[in-house]
């Protein structure tokens, strides 16, 4: 696999066209390109922000898991920071206590091809979660328990990497190439998520329950979460990377980005609203707009956006496929969205469009089932995550009662993937049919139609 120099530009202000070009002799350099930048927008706009998902064709399962504080996971997650804080500490202690700078030097080669190591290890570890909860050897909560602790060891990992960084710096006559320490970086991010990361928080008890939407394909995962006043997912999609080879440029995976995601990249701030770091064998590119922030890697050798991760506050998601029941005096709007979206329900009286709080439940079509969502509050408001299939929605206040039974609309694909993937099923088609032809079994939610939303 060949590796990519570390390239670091800082974009203070951008155009989907590129003027700068990288270090011919793969030395770091930071770059800003002035040019002209657009205009800051103030308000919501209507057109559709897409995200990085798993085409209905690849899909596996789809759930949606309530979750809330638990004891066991919670004393695990405890037990992992203080055992890699532990080995930390005394890796760095062991470097610092080294008799002379060869064995010094040494020690820190050591642990750094111990990080790396370890990396491999969680990449096993998240593949073999997701094909346990693709078999139903795992149930959703399991996952999401697993998930989270390969979370927190990368990120435990990733400080010790940052540790060794600084021991390397105050060792004389000694560097690491900072292209493998990026990249190591790089590699670590793959298995960490703000999605995960708040799993943690609410297992731990330091929030709020709440309900994650699960979505997984062979060798890809999907979450998505509404909280604090947040609508927060990430994605990974395995099947998306090419490691034989290393291609694509950071100018070039900027473009690749501002093409996919077309209405985020327009509504970049004017300034430090792009930031894009290259190292290994792939590209992150972050962005902070009028309505959130996203964080896409770009594959090195596939040109391909593999991961994602976005956070968007409740007030700047707007929608145009509403579903509307009234009845008994109660008026319930649902901002309908994708599987896994961010889902407002809203309760008013249907005379006086008072905000209404009383408790909803929700069920999917195909159970008998439904669920405490919880309760509209004094705004009459409640934000969760779409289930993957059609859905009804109960609000029931005294003798008063009004059920609306809807469906999620389509996912907003990335631009780039939609025409990938056509391109991909034309050339399936007009090649040498094979003996059979198998799909991916959908779990307990499948993915209807339906009509667009605008988030």
């Amino acid at each position: 696999m060949k590796a990519l120099p570390l390239v670091v530009v800082m974009l203070l202000v951008a155009s989907p066209v590129l003027g700068a070009v990288g270090p011919a002799d793969g030395s770091a350099q930071a770059t800003a390109l002035d040019e002209p930048a657009p205009a800051q927008v103030q308000s919501p706009s209507n057109e559709t922000i897409h995200v990085l998902d798993i085409p209905s064709s690849q899909l596996v399962r789809a759930t949606v898991e309530p979750a809330h504080v638990d004891l066991g996971p919670s004393l695990g997650f405890a037990g992992l920071d203080a055992s890699v804080e532990v080995q930390s500490r005394a890796s760095i202690e062991r470097i610092e206590s080294a008799g002379d700078d060869s064995t010094r030097q040494q020690l820190i080669l050591d642990e750094i091809n111990s990080i790396e190591q370890r990396a491999i290890a969680l990449q096993s570890a998240q593949r073999s979660a997701v094909e346990q909860f693709n078999a139903g050897e795992l149930t959703a909560r399991e996952l999401l328990v697993e998930l989270a602790r390969i979370d927190a060891e990368a990120r435990g990992l990733n400080e010790r990497r940052v540790a060794l960084r600084e021991l390397a710096t105050e060792t004389p006559d000694f560097s690491i190439n900072s292209g493998r320490l990026a990249a190591l970086e790089r590699e670590l991010d793959t298995f960490t998520g703000p999605v995960r990361k708040y799993a943690v928080l609410v297992m731990t008890g330091e929030s709020d329950a709440a309900r994650f939407s699960v979505r997984t394909s062979e060798t890809g995962v999907v979450l998505g979460v509404v909280a604090d006043g947040e609508y927060v997912r990430e994605a990974y999609r395995a099947g998306l990377r090419n490691r034989d080879q290393s291609t694509v440029s950071y100018e070039e995976a900027l473009d690749i980005v501002a093409e996919s995601y077309p209405t985020i990249y327009s509504s970049r701030a004017a300034q430090n609203g792009t930031n894009v770091i290259s190292a290994g064998d792939s590209h992150r590119v972050r962005i902070n707009y009028d309505r959130g922030q996203l964080t896409a890697y770009v594959d090195a050798g596939s040109g391909r956006v593999f991961k994602e991760s976005q956070t968007r506050p409740l007030g700047s998601i707007a929608t145009g496929a509403v579903a509307t029941e009234v009845k008994d005096g109660l008026a319930l709007t649902v901002d309908r969205t994708y599987p896994g979206g961010p889902l407002r329900i809203q309760l008013n009286e249907s005379g006086s469009d008072d905000p209404v709080d009383a408790n909803v439940t929700i069920g999917l079509e195909a159970s008998q089932e439904s669920t405490l969502l919880g309760h509209t509050g004094t705004d009459g408001t409640l934000w969760t995550v779409s289930p993957s299939s059609p859905y009804t929605i109960t609000v029931i206040k005294g003798n008063s009662a009004v059920v609306l039974t809807t469906s999620p609309t389509p996912m907003p694909d990335l631009v780039m993937n939609t025409t990938a993937e056509a391109n991909d099923s034309a050339a399936m088609m007009t090649s040498t049919p094979t003996e059979s032809t198998s799909s991916a079994s959908v779990g307990s939610e499948g993915a209807p139609p339906g009509p667009p939303a605008v988030i």
